[in-house]
C-alpha cells in the first residue's frame, strides 16, 4: 500500500504518472521515505532501455543514444538542448524546474562515480520496501 489514500496513488500504485511533475514525483516518493536528491538519482535509471508506445503510450523512443549502457547519459542529455530523436517526458523536465534540483542533475552530469554512488543507495532503499522499478 503506498498510501492511506489510494486516489493519491498511481494506478498500478508503483511510478509516478509520467505527464506530472515535481509536486507529483514528492508525492510520490516522499509516501517511501526518499529525499529529492534519491528522486533525481533513482530517474537516472531512465538511462537504460526505451519506452514502448503499446506499453507505456510514449513514444516509442530511448533516453539517451546508448540505451543499452548504464551510465549518466540521461542527465547529460537532459541538460543539452532536446534532441528530438530522445524522449523526454515531463517527469525527466521535471527535475530542471527548480535550481536546487537542477545542481544536483548537473552534478550527476559531470560526475559518473557519484551518481552511481547516489543511484545504488537509493535504489538499495527503494528495493528494501518492496518497491521495483
Amino acid at each position: 500500500v503506498c498510501s492511506s489514500d489510494p486516489a493519491k496513488c498511481t494506478e498500478d500504485g508503483r511510478l509516478p504518472d509520467a505527464n506530472e511533475r515535481m509536486p507529483h514525483l514528492r508525492n510520490v516518493f516522499y509516501r517511501m521515505g526518499m529525499t529529492d536528491q534519491e528522486i533525481i538519482a533513482l530517474s537516472g535509471a531512465h538511462t537504460l532501455g526505451r519506452a514502448h508506445s503499446d506499453r507505456s503510450g510514449f513514444e516509442d523512443k530511448a533516453w539517451t543514444v546508448n540505451p543499452l549502457t548504464f551510465d549518466n547519459a540521461y542527465f547529460v542529455e537532459l541538460l543539452a538542448k532536446n534532441n528530438p530523436a530522445l524522449l523526454r517526458l515531463n517527469s525527466d523536465e521535471a527535475l530542471l524546474d527548480e535550481e536546487q534540483m537542477m545542481e544536483i542533475v548537473k552534478l550527476y552530469a559531470e560526475n559518473k562515480d557519484k551518481f552511481f554512488e547516489d543511484y545504488s543507495a537509493a535504489h538499495l532503499k527503494l528495493s528494501e520496501l518492496g518497491c521495483s522499478l
